[in-house]
């Protein structure tokens, strides 16, 4: 397949991007599943370039395949001084963006080419922490169990105070408000990063006689106050555009969660003397605009599908999890009705280049991340799909879950994530197509075809997408189960562009 030309018109522009995130931020309105926009995330190439790639290239192809908004680490780490010290430079004010020391510049540029090709942000404010940031410098950095890459970097006790004048200073350069050339292209702002992993915030847990004490958990809830709280003054538009949790699959998401909504592992208010080393007295309602959920399974591998062994966890097809988590939290007064989730992170590894076994092969790897959009895309409540990285890195060991691999050739999974296919059987003669052209600009029409045998390149259907660029519908034909399909669709400018072949799975739903 040729590659799109990357100044397609892309299926949003930035208005409505921001008038659908408005419309998920409201209480439980009757949202419709397909309403849920593109995320992509893709640091080292969109915004530090320190993987040899063309950023500018980079943020055109993410337009041209239908990106709405890319979300970006904006870490704490990299933009203050003396970032490896115990001490902030004499007279560095972390309240003013433009006080000497502060740099924006890599960001900036985000920002600005962001805006030339009308793609919005996710700003998620991230550790690592500069040195002085923690409550106890001299213990910066700090070794953080076997993650020996990770021990020069500090997650060590953040100051919440000095994270809320951070937060300040980045909203005041980048929010609607901003006086700099650099406003008004976040959509939406997340504070920290997999608050439940010990290598994003450290200490996580305190034994104490009364019980275990969650000390992430209430450490992250006063960081996301805080932040929210500077979010709301310095650019009050945005105050009800604030994601919470931003939580890895793994390592107890929903214990921290609910802990971090002053609920106890069960989903009830903590008791007695464990309600106040957990900081929750007198715990009020946090105006979260939604639930951030990182789904991968363990390792980034298997499917929808894979099973779970542990009850506390997140992967994608327990997302039902985080429902009961929600809704029991309204039923307590720690959050509003109704609150959407949003996943911000996700994808799947593939082999190569990864060199574990249990890592997909690429047309594996493109399947599943068709399969994850259809499951989310199968649940109301969920109003983001986000794709972790364009490209693979360079160390094999790392995570590769990019549509290209690190020397920029395409995976099957680019085509899959342009032109999403799932087929799924609803009895031997009817099955279930669904899909979406990404690149699209609103609805348009597309045909799906057979594959392959004596019917191949028949059309069975010529299908309109809804303003998103979505499509359903139900096949009914004799051995429709047994058959391959390929979606097709023709640009504005007379490419032809085609779906991964498709055949027909199990249907697709959330496990209990």
């Amino acid at each position: 397949m040729p590659n799109p030309s990357p100044y397609l018109l892309v299926r949003l522009h930035g208005a409505a991007i921001l008038a659908a995130i408005a419309l998920a931020c409201l209480p439980a309105a009757a949202q419709a599943s397909s309403s849920q926009f593109t995320m992509i995330q893709d640091d080292a190439t969109f915004v530090r370039a320190t993987n040899g790639k063309d950023p500018e290239a980079a943020l055109a192809e993410a337009k041209a395949l239908g990106v709405d908004v890319i979300r970006v680490f904006l870490t704490w780490h990299s933009v203050s001084p003396n970032q490896n010290k115990r001490h902030a430079p004499a007279g560095f004010d972390v309240g003013d963006p433009d006080s000497p020391g502060y740099a924006w510049s890599q960001y900036d540029a985000l920002v600005d080419r962001a805006r030339r090709y009308d793609i919005k942000l996710l700003l998620t404010l991230a550790p690592p922490i500069p040195y002085w940031a923690s409550e106890q410098p001299s213990r910066c950095p700090h070794r953080i169990g076997g993650y020996s890459r990770l021990t020069l970097s500090c997650m060590w006790k953040p100051s919440t105070k000095l994270f809320a004048q951070f937060v300040k200073a980045t909203v005041r350069r980048y929010g609607s408000r901003a006086t700099g050339p650099y406003g008004g292209q976040v959509a939406l702002w997340s504070l920290w990063n997999e608050p439940n992993l010990e290598h994003y915030l450290w200490p996580q847990l305190q034994r104490t006689r009364y019980g275990v004490v969650d000390v992430a958990a209430a450490r992250y809830r006063k960081l996301w106050i805080a932040g929210q709280k500077a979010i709301a003054r310095y650019d009050p538009s945005a105050r009800n555009k604030v994601l919470f949790g931003e939580t890895a699959a793994i390592s107890s998401p929903i214990d921290t969660l609910y802990a971090a909504l002053c609920l106890d592992e069960s989903g009830r208010p903590f008791a007695g003397r464990l309600r106040a080393l957990q900081g929750c007295t007198g715990a009020k309602r946090l105006p979260i605009a939604g639930l951030a959920l990182h789904p991968y399974n363990n390792f980034a591998v298997g499917s929808v599908f894979t099973r779970s062994f542990t009850k506390d966890s997140l992967p994608a097809a327990y997302l039902g999890r985080a429902h009961k988590l929600l809704d029991r939290a309204a039923r307590y007064g720690r959050v509003a009705p109704g609150r959407p989730i949003y996943i911000t992170e996700f994808g799947f590894q593939s082999s190569p280049p990864d060199p574990f076994g249990d890592a997909l092969s690429p047309a594996r790897h493109a399947a599943a991340i068709n399969e994850g959009e259809r499951l989310f895309w199968g649940d109301p409540r969920i109003k983001s799909f986000s794709q972790y990285e364009l490209f693979d890195v360079s160390d094999p060991d790392d995570f590769n879950t990019g549509l290209r691999f690190a020397d920029g050739e395409p995976k099957p999974a680019l085509r899959a994530f342009e032109m999403p296919l799932v087929v799924s059987k609803l009895k031997a003669d009817t099955v279930e197509v669904w899909g979406m052209v990404r690149p699209a600009d609103g609805r348009t029409r597309l045909a799906v075809k057979i594959v392959g045998g004596a019917s191949g390149g028949a059309t069975v259907r010529w299908p309109t997408t809804n303003e998103r660029g979505y499509y359903r519908f139900t096949l009914r034909r004799r051995g429709a189960a047994k058959l391959r399909y390929r979606a097709e669709w023709t640009n504005d400018g007379g490419e032809t562009l085609m779906s991964r072949v498709a055949s027909v799975g199990r249907p697709i739903a959330y496990r209990e």
